[in-house]
């Protein structure tokens, strides 16, 4: 007697307990069809999902995934249309059949427009332990190198295996029709210290690198410049007189032309450009010799003085020789 009270007693438990689940199953899916009706999809699809939770069925599935769908998850929404599709492929009732229609219609319409992500995983990086994660879901090895699809967002995918450093990096993906690719390095050929490849931390009161001096090039010397500039000015100087000495060639043939005054008027024409280019070359030459000596004898003085060499650049022009900078 006692055993048969104790035996209708747990039935009755177990009748309690799973009715309530039921009800609230019912409930939460009603609310969520009334919260995506009213555009609050986020809402509607976490009690559509209880709700699935709690009572599985095919219908909350399917409003599962229309769902997710609106929710730009399309790559969950596609396989839930798939579960779907499936569950009611050998359906007998005509309601299951209109069920499986509509799944397998939505889900190849939206197969095309679902991102993928591969992460390749070449031969010589397939060490012996690996394990790859993507986020917090394990990456199996029969997922590797291959295009899955995956939602919208930004996804950290983690390496490891015994004996190696962890390797991680981020992707992200766009919510449709994207393709990325993770290539994953060999672990083995990877730094075993990499926090000294790491750059020193900058300073923390001024937030500037520290220079170090001691490794800074030689100052060049003050005497380069002026040996630079005198240089300039003999070849200056020497251009002028060649010149100077083609001037007075075309001077001399035009005054022994007799026959024709064309090529006379022409040669005395060429004669004169040629010394115009010489005297320009000239007084260029000048003018460097001057800032030549010049700039000699203010570094003879700043080195005694233990002043900072100046900064002089000679800049060629169409009639010789610029010099700006700092004097």
């Amino acid at each position: 007697m006692n055993r048969a009270i104790a035996v209708v007693l747990v039935a009755w438990s177990s009748a309690a307990s799973a009715q309530p689940a039921g009800a609230q199953a019912k409930v939460l899916f009603r609310q969520g069809r009334d919260l995506l009706a009213a555009g609050k999809v986020a809402e509607a699809c976490s009690a559509l999902e209880e709700s699935q939770t709690l009572e599985p069925a095919v219908t909350t599935l399917l409003n599962l995934a229309a769902c997710r769908e609106k929710l730009g998850q399309l790559a969950t929404a596609w396989g839930l249309f798939i579960v779907v599709a499936r569950q009611t492929r050998s359906a007998d009732d005509a309601a299951s059949q209109q069920l499986h229609h509509v799944a397998q219609a939505r889900a190849q319409k939206l197969e095309p427009r679902v991102s993928r992500l591969t992460i390749n995983v070449p031969l010589q990086s397939q060490l012996d332990g690996l394990e790859i994660a993507r986020g917090e879901d394990r990456v199996g090895a029969v997922m590797w190198n291959r295009a899955l699809p995956v939602d919208g967002g930004t996804y950290t995918i983690t390496v490891r295996a015994p004996g190696s450093n962890q390797w991680s990096t981020q992707v992200t993906v766009a919510a449709e029709n994207d393709s990325k690719t993770v290539q994953i390095p060999d672990l083995h050929n990877l730094p075993r210290d990499l926090d000294k490849l790491a750059p020193p931390p900058l300073p923390s009161d001024t937030g500037a690198p520290t220079i170090d001096h001691s490794r800074a090039p030689p100052h060049t010397s003050s005497k380069v410049v002026p040996l630079v500039v005198g240089a300039s000015a003999v070849a200056l100087l020497s251009s002028g007189l060649g010149f100077e000495l083609w001037a007075e060639s075309r001077y001399a043939a035009a005054k022994s032309e007799q026959t024709s005054q064309l090529r006379r008027d022409s040669l005395y024409n060429s004669a004169t450009t040629k010394r115009q280019v010489a005297e320009a070359l000239a007084v260029s030459a000048l003018a460097a010799g001057g800032v030549a000596v010049w700039l000699y004898l203010r570094d003879g003085n700043r080195e005694r003085s233990g002043a900072t060499n100046p900064s002089v650049h000679v800049v060629p022009t169409a009639s010789g020789l610029a010099v700006s900078g700092q004097f």
